[in-house]
């Protein structure tokens, strides 16, 4: 009878393990604290590295569960352990990691370009910031006649900085595809992070003065 039963569970084990799948989807929360740190670094509000997410190492099993009622084995125990967690584990979520070399170097250059020159068109509403994660000219005029010329080449260097940071995540990660639902994490958070005073263009295309 108990080897009948162990033979029930083996087959019933290869069933289940053949028939789970599981789905990776997009960490969404680890992607806004991400953003949230990078930007507040990138603006000058925080100092702290930014550093990978990491999951808890899994908890062991309790003591005595490698034994059953009747004295035998753990075995047949611990295979109905693993197969009912097997078939309801349908999704995973992976760690996001923002501290590969890629990421670091482009957030770098970030800093140091926000600090020299995007900050003071910031402050004077010459620029802001877009639904779709760049920044843009909100009011040229605002800009001394000397300057205007530079403003384009700041801004495109910004938004350059801003696609390559955007995709190095994603790729870094594994997950080339993530890179619009990174982008929008992070244009969702530049414009929370803005100070006041700041402008930023919303989703139908309006200048909102940051308050």
């Amino acid at each position: 009878m108990r080897k009948l039963s162990s033979i029930l569970l083996f087959i019933t084990f290869g069933l289940v393990a053949g028939c789970v799948t599981i789905n990776v989807y997009f960490p969404a929360a680890a992607a806004n604290r991400a953003a949230k740190q990078i930007v507040s670094e990138v603006l000058g509000h925080s100092s702290t590295a930014t550093k990978p997410t990491t999951k808890s190492p899994n908890q062991a099993p309790p003591s005595g569960s490698s034994r059953n009622r009747d004295g035998s084995g753990g075995t047949q125990a611990s295979l109905l352990d693993f197969l009912i967690p097997a078939a309801q584990a349908q999704t995973a979520e992976p760690k996001l990691d923002v501290n590969t070399p890629a990421v670091r170097t482009i957030l770098s250059r970030m800093k140091t370009r926000s600090k020299k020159d995007l900050e003071p068109l910031l402050q004077s509403g010459a620029i802001g910031f877009t639904a779709n994660g760049n920044v843009a000219i909100h009011d040229l005029s605002a800009v001394s006649l000397a300057n205007r010329a530079g403003v384009g080449q700041i801004i495109a260097d910004a938004n350059r900085d801003r696609a390559e940071l955007y995709a190095a995540i994603a790729k870094g990660n594994g997950h080339p595809q993530w890179e619009s639902k990174i982008r929008a994490i992070f244009a969702r958070n530049w414009i929370e992070q803005a100070r006041p005073g700041w402008f930023y263009r919303n989703s139908n295309g309006v200048w909102q003065r940051k308050r």
